[in-house]
């Protein structure tokens, strides 16, 4: 009897595909990410690849939103799971002095270096 293949629904593929870019653009490995969020790094492994849709907890997602400093909301956003502009990921300037409460010059110098990088990179404006 041939064997069912396992199908792995789009939003959980395209979450782990997201949470594993985030992952790898920080230089961690799954092992850092499970000591910092209580995981598994086996667990995270099958999170990266869509395949814990029964077992994926709101629990985990928001260890996970927390460990990586992004809204719950934006990571359900990426997968696909919810497409309200609420939950877009904050500015630049919004996001420095939210995080790490920079004077209004300090995000001025920040904003110019961005443009600075993403001319020589030619990278799209967001």
């Amino acid at each position: 009897m041939p064997k069912l293949l396992k199908t792995i629904p789009y939003e959980m593929k395209k979450l782990g595909e997201y949470l594993g870019r985030l992952r790898e653009e920080t230089n961690l490995s799954l092992r850092d990410v499970a000591q910092e969020t209580g995981l598994t790094p086996s667990y995270l492994f099958k999170v990266e690849k869509g395949d814990t849709f029964s077992t994926l907890s709101i629990h985990t997602l928001l260890k996970l939103s927390k460990f990586y400093n992004i809204p719950i909301g934006a990571l359900l956003k990426e997968a696909g799971l919810v497409d309200s502009d609420e939950y877009e990921l904050p500015d630049l300037p919004q996001y420095l002095r939210a995080k790490y409460h920079l004077s209004p010059q300090a995000i001025r110098d920040m904003e110019m270096a961005k443009e600075i990088v993403e001319k020589k990179y030619q990278t799209p404006k967001r």
